[in-house]
């Protein structure tokens, strides 16, 4: 994803790219201040019961009609653990506890995160419906997996699926 800023946040000036902090950023002649351009940061939910992983179809793109682990952005007033528990239930209806921290995932595909935050979460209450970007969510054993898509989701299967990322009972 490409991010452009025209004008200043501080004084609505007009920006140019300018070499600042080791590389090329719009900086506002006016006021002096550079522009920098935030991660996107997102969450994913890995839960397992009875040999099987949760995972949701995607509705909208990227992805669309591929299946994942059930995700989503990190508002920026909460802490990833939050935004974890409150993607899965928009998501799938499922409450969670976050049980531990699995991964740190750099971009590395179309998604639209830039860092991905992988938790383990037990689900404890809730009835599984598909919501929000949702269009449908399963639970499927390791020979059944649909098509995988975002390489957060992709490794993380794989992982359960060797045996290095068994369910935490």
């Amino acid at each position: 994803m490409s991010r452009i800023a025209n004008y200043c946040a501080v004084c609505g000036g007009g920006l140019i790219q300018m070499q600042h902090s080791g590389r090329i950023r719009p900086y506002c002649q006016a006021c002096q201040q550079p522009t920098y351009f935030d991660p996107k940061v997102a969450v994913i939910i890995f839960a397992a019961c009875d040999d099987k992983v949760l995972l949701i179809q995607r509705a909208i793109d990227p992805g669309a009609g591929k299946w994942a682990l059930p995700a989503g952005f990190v508002d920026y007033d909460e802490a990833p653990e939050e935004a974890a528990i409150r993607e899965m239930l928009e998501e799938t209806g499922l409450q969670v506890e976050i049980r531990e921290l699995l991964a740190v995932f750099p971009k590395r595909d179309e998604g639209l995160a830039d860092i991905a935050i992988a938790y383990r979460a037990e689900i404890i209450a809730g009835e599984a419906v598909a919501g929000d970007d949702a269009a449908a969510l399963g639970f499927f054993a390791a020979d059944q997996l649909p098509p995988l898509v975002f390489f957060p989701s992709i490794t993380l299967v794989a992982q359960w699926r060797a045996g290095e990322l068994a369910p935490q009972s």
